[in-house]
């Protein structure tokens, strides 16, 4: 069968692919809003097709998660914002008392007051160059956060179909080999998204009672600060566990670091990367902790923070494309082995 037979035309699909370059290219700019508003929709269309399912058409469910994520993310930035603001005094007060007690230590005497206040400054200027530089990119940050949200209603509200039109044109073992691919890409975009922030929401609540029972004050921010950490790869909560148990030690306070380091870990950082973090995954991704690490920080280190999603997603896509060969590899020894054992 000729492709004019079976209804296909060669130059069509070249087009279609040269027009789909070409967009690319010209949005390429953009495309990481674009990409993050695809594999955020791939997790929350299941949530879309139940609220649609239950209670409402496609594009009210649509309108209402796509409104709710807005509320959400913008929810949690504005009172992060607000929480360490009010406390940044205090953070520049803890990091005085532990230089202060650094200077007591014998052979600190490098560490001169002036010495200090010029890494100060050069601190801070390096902060206000940071936020100068947030400052005049403003307007492209808030392009794409307005056009990210667009792609995310969108793919919220039409994904699942396009998905299905894709797939139902495909050969039989090809559509078979998509959804497994598809099944496993949802599942961990599913560990990267959801499962993240359900391990920093649990830190931030295991975190209210310890440093209740520490003393030091200031509960609802140390807690807050905890979460956030628990979100970023390079961080992690035992960076803020160390530097508060040195704060300890720095106000003379030996029974609360020891209480930080051995109480405070275990409780906090150690619960969530030991316990609830592989639990959670183990039960949406075969993906092995460690290839997902490999996924994450390979990412970061080549596409920055757009690479926290896809670097677990290319790990994702390898492990699918491995076992898709061996399967591929497996079906074909067994239908030679059947067809000399017929012959």
């Amino acid at each position: 069968m000729t492709d004019r037979d079976s209804g296909i035309d060669p130059l069509t699909l070249i087009l279609a692919l040269l027009i789909l370059i070409g967009i690319i290219i010209a949005f390429w700019p953009l495309l990481d809003a674009v990409v993050l508003a695809f594999s955020l929709a791939a997790v929350l269309v299941p949530f879309k097709q139940r609220l649609a399912g239950r209670y409402s058409s496609d594009r009210t469910a649509a309108v209402i998660i796509t409104t709710l994520s807005f509320a959400v993310v913008s929810g949690i930035l504005v009172l992060t914002a607000a929480i360490i603001y009010t406390n940044i005094d205090y953070i520049f007060g803890m990091a005085n008392t532990i230089i202060r007690w650094v200077q007591t230590f014998p052979g600190a005497g490098a560490l001169s007051p002036e010495m200090l206040a010029g890494t100060l400054r050069a601190v801070v200027g390096a902060l206000r160059a940071y936020l100068e530089d947030i400052a005049v990119d403003l307007p492209i940050i808030l392009l794409k956060a307005f056009i990210f949200f667009l792609a995310l209603y969108l793919f919220v509200l039409s994904g699942d179909h396009v998905a299905r039109e894709l797939r139902s044109v495909l050969p039989g073992r090809l559509a078979a080999s998509v959804n497994s691919l598809s099944g496993k890409t949802v599942d961990t975009l599913y560990a990267v998204y959801i499962v993240n922030a359900q391990v920093a929401l649990i830190t931030f609540l295991i975190s209210i009672p310890f440093f209740i029972l520490w003393g030091y004050g200031h509960v609802l921010f140390f807690s807050v600060l905890m979460g956030i950490f628990q979100l970023v790869p390079f961080l992690g909560p035992q960076l803020l566990i160390i530097f508060l148990a040195i704060y300890a030690l720095a106000c003379g306070d030996i029974p609360g670091a020891v209480a930080m380091l051995v109480i405070g870990y275990p409780l906090i950082s150690g619960s969530a990367d030991f316990y609830f973090r592989p639990k959670m995954m183990g039960k949406r991704t075969a993906i092995h902790p460690v290839l997902m690490m490999i996924g994450l920080f390979g990412g970061l280190a080549l596409f920055g923070l757009l690479g926290v999603i896809l670097g677990p997603l290319f790990a994702a896509l390898l492990v699918s494309a491995y076992e898709l060969l061996i399967a591929q590899l497996r079906s074909g020894k067994e239908e030679a082995t059947a067809a000399n054992g017929q012959g």
